[in-house]
Order: C-alpha cells, then sequence, then structure tokens
C-alpha cells in the first residue's frame, strides 16, 4: 500500500511539475518565493507546534489514551490549519462548521478505537 501512495504522490507531482512548466501565467519567482514561505513556515511553525503538543501530551495524558490524543490533536491542527483562513476571510458560516468539526473528530476518534477485532 505505501508503494501505491507513493507512487500516486510522485505521479501528482509530476503532473504538478508538468502543468507549472507549460502554463504561460506561471510566475516562476512567485511560485520560488511561495514554497520557501511554505517550508519556513512548516518547519518554524508548524513542526515546532506538533512537537511540543507531542511532548504535552506525553506528560499529561495517562497511557492509555496517548494515540487517541494524538491523533484527535493532529487532525484538529490541520483542520484549523487550513480552515483559520478561510474563517477568517468568509465569516461565521465557516466558524460553525470548524467547531462542529473540532467538537465531533474526539467522538469519531473514540469509537473507531472502540471497534478493535477481539484477539484470540
Amino acid at each position: 500500500m505505501r508503494r501505491v501512495l507513493v507512487g500516486l504522490g510522485a505521479a501528482v507531482m509530476a503532473y504538478a511539475i508538468v502543468g507549472s512548466l507549460t502554463d504561460g501565467d506561471v510566475d516562476p519567482v512567485g511560485v520560488a518565493i511561495f514554497l520557501v514561505a511554505v517550508l519556513v513556515l512548516h518547519d518554524a511553525v508548524f513542526l515546532p507546534l506538533v512537537l511540543a503538543g507531542g511532548a504535552l501530551i506525553r506528560r499529561v495524558v495517562p497511557v492509555r489514551w496517548r494515540s487517541t490524543v494524538r491523533a484527535v490533536a493532529i487532525v484538529d491542527l490541520a483542520v484549523v490549519v487550513v480552515a483559520l483562513p478561510l474563517m477568517i476571510g468568509l465569516g461565521a458560516p465557516y466558524g460553525l462548521g470548524l467547531l462542529l468539526i473540532l467538537l465531533v473528530t474526539p467522538a469519531v476518534r473514540k469509537w473507531k478505537g472502540t471497534r478493535r477485532a477481539p484477539r484470540g
């Protein structure tokens, strides 16, 4: 399965590169600035937040709940990163949707975690 996902990811990246090289409206300098900004924001903001959250979860959350809390925290952080700019720009409907997702994610994760196959 991993090889299939890596292959699909490589195909999507190749498609994006070919599309950007053949499109006359693409500004290579703007694309380079955007990619550098994404890299800097990821390594300077997002990654330290995830690492700090993981360390905090390890110190505060009991061992039994750690995997669930980590999964919910990562999903919710990704949702907030994507939805926050939309919410700021477009207003209340996105804020309500974001709140709903943040409230439903722990319940879904808990439900999926309790549906494990019996050992035997």
